[in-house]
């Protein structure tokens, strides 16, 4: 396939077809909601599939927690099932849009440019990330890189899922600590916490 489109409603629900498209090196294009904002943005890619790491990151990337239950006992806006009536066809367009661009990017141009940094190509602009506001009636593009301890294209995650295979997906699944504990996040929390807790707070007005 030459590109995934990952739409899904939920948080968790991306989380397998983003390990799945950086194991593979695959072209992987999410979009997500909310209510008046929405984001789109190709996940970075191995190249080749057995590089360590992709130079930019994926949806999950910017976060310290294992994706979770984000569904169970929350109201509808908060599920993102509650958006302006603009913000699917929007951000649907921008994602096809900047599929097509970097498929013939990558099938005319320099390969290993058109997916591992922001480039121009024939078609134009290829960023990263496209974050879209209603309320402002703005777009900005924004790049983030990969970050190590991702819980869906880092190193460790992309070598125990090509070693384990579906044995390490079923032990994400039943334990909900299992990503941060490999990926070292829980051990990254516990020292922030203890870096926090040693900090003298003076709540005092002096100076």
């Amino acid at each position: 396939h030459d590109v995934i489109f990952l739409l899904t409603d939920s948080r968790e629900s991306r989380w397998l077809p983003s390990v799945l498209a950086s194991a593979h090196g695959k072209l992987l294009i999410n979009a997500a909601l909310g209510f008046d904002t929405f984001v789109v943005m190709r996940h970075g890619i191995r190249h080749p599939p057995d590089q360590k790491s992709p130079t930019l990151g994926c949806y999950f990337c910017n976060d310290v927690v294992a994706p979770t239950d984000s569904l169970s006992d929350r109201t509808l806006d908060q599920q993102c099932t509650v958006t302006r009536p603009g913000s699917a066809p929007i951000a649907s367009a921008l994602a096809v849009e900047l599929a097509i661009a970097l498929i013939h990017h990558m099938s005319h141009g320099d390969k290993k440019e058109g997916v591992g940094k922001d480039a121009e190509g024939e078609l134009g602009s290829m960023p990263h990330q496209i974050r879209g506001s209603l309320r402002k009636f703005e777009l900005i593009p924004v790049t983030g890189n990969a970050f190590s301890q991702c819980t869906a294209c880092s190193e460790t995650i992309v070598k125990l899922y090509r070693e384990k295979g579906w044995k390490f997906v079923f032990d994400a699944l039943n334990n909900p600590s299992y990503l941060e504990d490999i990926t070292g996040l829980t051990k990254m929390k516990k020292e922030a916490e203890a870096m926090s807790a040693d900090i003298d707070w003076d709540s005092s007005e002096e100076l």
